[in-house]
C-alpha cells in the first residue's frame, strides 16, 4: 500500500458538515478520507443536512480517486445531504475534475460553487442551514495549514 498523499479536515456543526482539502490526492488518501467522512456524517443521517467544502489548497487527484468520490456523493445524497457548496477561486482545472465527479443538482440535491467563503455561508443560510459557529472554516481559510 502506498503512502497517503492529500490532507483534509472535517467538522460537523449544526446540520452542516464542514471540510477542507489540500495537496494532490492519491487513492490511499480518498479511501482514508471516505471512512472519516462517513463517521463524521453519522449524526446527520436521518435528517436534511448540508456540506461546505473548501478546495482552495486542493491540487487535484489521480484518476483513481474519481470512482470513490462518485460513490461517496451517491452515499451522502442517500443519507440526507440536500445542499452542497464548494469554495475555491475560479480554476478551470479544479472545476473540470470536480464537475466530472460531483453532479450539480438532482432529485432534491443542489450544489453550488463559490469564490468566497462568505458567499457560500450566505447561500447555506438562505437554504435553511445557518452556521452559528463558523470559526472552523474561518480558521482554516486564514491559517493555510
Amino acid at each position: 500500500m502506498l503512502q497517503i498523499h492529500g490532507r483534509w479536515k472535517i467538522k460537523v456543526t449544526d446540520k452542516v458538515l464542514m471540510q477542507w482539502f489540500a495537496d494532490s490526492w492519491n487513492e490511499e488518501a480518498i479511501i482514508a478520507y471516505v471512512k472519516e467522512f462517513k463517521i463524521a456524517a453519522a449524526p446527520l443521517i436521518g435528517s436534511d443536512w448540508a456540506i461546505i467544502s473548501i478546495f482552495e489548497q486542493w491540487e487535484l487527484g489521480t484518476p483513481e480517486i474519481e470512482q470513490h468520490v462518485t460513490e461517496l456523493c451517491q452515499w451522502f445524497k442517500e443519507q440526507g445531504c440536500i445542499k452542497d457548496c464548494h469554495v475555491y477561486q475560479p480554476s478551470s482545472v479544479k472545476e473540470m475534475q470536480l464537475e466530472k465527479m460531483i453532479p450539480n443538482t438532482g432529485m432534491g440535491y443542489d450544489r453550488c460553487v463559490f469564490d468566497h467563503l462568505n458567499e457560500a455561508m450566505l447561500w447555506l443560510d438562505a437554504e435553511g442551514f445557518t452556521l452559528n459557529q463558523p470559526q472552523f472554516l474561518h480558521e482554516i481559510i486564514t491559517s493555510r495549514t
